[in-house]
Formats: C-alpha cells, structure tokens, sequence
C-alpha cells in the first residue's frame, strides 16, 4: 500500500490498485506455484500503477490545453438560419403531402428507425407492401424536391 501511494500520489487509488494486486492473484490459477510471492505482488502493483498513471496522463493531455478559434462555435449567418427553416419547412409540406398510407412508412422507416418488419406488424401489411410504399413516397419527395 505505501508503494502504490508513494507511486501514484493518492491514497485512495493506491487502495483501489492494491485491491485490484490481490484480486489478480486470486484469480491467477497456478498461485501456489509462484517462487516469490513478495516479488510478484510488487510487480502487478507497479504495473497496475504505471497504467493508472499511463491513463491519468492520456486524459490530462486529451482534456488539457487552451482553447484556440478553431473550437469556438460561431452562430450561423441569419441568411443559414432562414434557408435551412425555409427547406425544412418545404420538407415537411411534401411528407404531408404524401398519400396517408406512404406518409406513414416513410415516417416510421426515416423517424422512427424501424425495419421494414416492423412496420408491416404494425400495419399489419408484408414487407414488400412496406417496401413498396416508402419507394412511392421516396419518388414523390424527389420528384418534388426537384
């Protein structure tokens, strides 16, 4: 336990990677055949302290740092901000312009996430009707969009 302090600065990892020591050994299955017990606990101690320090220093290094322009996220011009509302809003009038039926899957299958499968359980139609109705709405919202 004073090894594994002196080595990580923190008592209370250096209990957590003592613990971590016995339970290797526990587990380890030939145990008993082990010459120097001394030795090999000092051993997995240090290694298992040189990965907690390996991996404090990674983190450090990932979160660590100043921040410079290139992460600072900048508002979109009002013109982005009018366009973009202005396809979504388009968008949304062509799916509901859908046929009831087409404009169900499409959602289900493009909002929802679901499969094909899915879809025709819940409507209670086959796959290929599934499939053959999103290829209906896909078209008209192409055709549309174009």
């Amino acid at each position: 336990m004073q090894f594994l302090t002196y080595k990580v600065q923190c008592a209370e990892t250096a209990t957590d990677l003592t613990q971590e020591t016995y339970l290797r050994v526990a587990r380890h299955r030939k145990a008993d055949t082990i010459e120097n017990m001394r030795a090999y606990l000092f051993r997995i101690a240090n290694n298992l302290a040189l990965d907690h320090l390996r991996s404090r220093a990674r983190l450090l290094q990932r979160d660590a740092g100043p921040v410079t322009d290139d992460f600072i996220c900048e508002a979109p011009e009002p013109e982005t901000v009018l366009a973009n509302r202005q396809q979504l809003e388009m968008l949304e009038q062509i799916i509901y312009g859908l046929p009831p039926k087409c404009r169900e899957v499409f959602l289900m299958c493009r909002v929802e996430g679901k499969s094909y499968t899915e879809i025709g359980d819940a409507l209670g139609i086959s796959p290929r009707t599934v499939e053959s109705h999103m290829r209906k709405a896909l078209e008209q919202i192409r055709k549309q969009i174009d």
